[in-house]
């Protein structure tokens, strides 16, 4: 039932994309600074998204370090190093594969996310996977109009520790 749910929301919020990313780049680097991350993990948007990119631009500028995802076979792994498209169409890392454990700060997209840290993406449960087991700050990227009272979730689903819009951070306590 609540799979349902989520599928219907998924499609309802696709619908509604994109929105503006204008100010999320500031509010990324806000928090990154805030956190003193020294490692940040993050992606390269898709175009329907919120872009990252000028945030990944800034982190590499600086002489932090950069690790984005890539899929190997039914996992997502984190590597740093150039980026080039994959056969998916997205910007995927060349270096080796590093433990996403090593990061100060994971930044992940999300389709909306609730007030309790509960976080609706794609459906394909890569995110899950990879974070979980993880203590490292989790921050759910999304438009402002993706913040929604409530996100159904399945016993899967991992929480977030907040989330990041163009118009605010959010830190969640659940």
């Amino acid at each position: 039932m609540e799979s349902a749910k989520k599928e219907i929301l998924r499609e309802t919020l696709r619908s509604q994309r994109p929105h503006s990313s204008q100010g999320l780049t500031e509010n990324l680097i806000r928090l990154t600074l805030e956190l003193n991350a020294e490692t940040i993990a993050c992606y390269w948007p898709m175009t329907s998204e919120p872009d990252t990119s000028d945030f990944n631009n800034w982190v590499e500028l600086l002489g932090k370090t950069l690790i984005t995802p890539r899929i190997s076979g039914e996992t997502l792994e984190f590597a740093s190093g150039p980026a080039s498209k994959s056969t998916f169409g997205i910007l995927e890392p060349s270096g080796p594969a590093v433990s996403l454990n090593s990061a100060d700060l994971i930044f992940v997209p999300a389709l909306a996310i609730d007030n309790l840290g509960n976080r609706l993406g794609k459906g394909r449960g890569y995110y899950d996977r990879a974070l979980f087991g993880s203590s490292v700050p989790r921050f759910a990227v999304i438009f402002d109009e993706e913040f929604l009272d409530l996100v159904p979730t399945e016993d899967h689903d991992l929480r977030m520790t907040g989330s990041v819009s163009p118009s605010a951070i959010r830190h969640l306590n659940h």
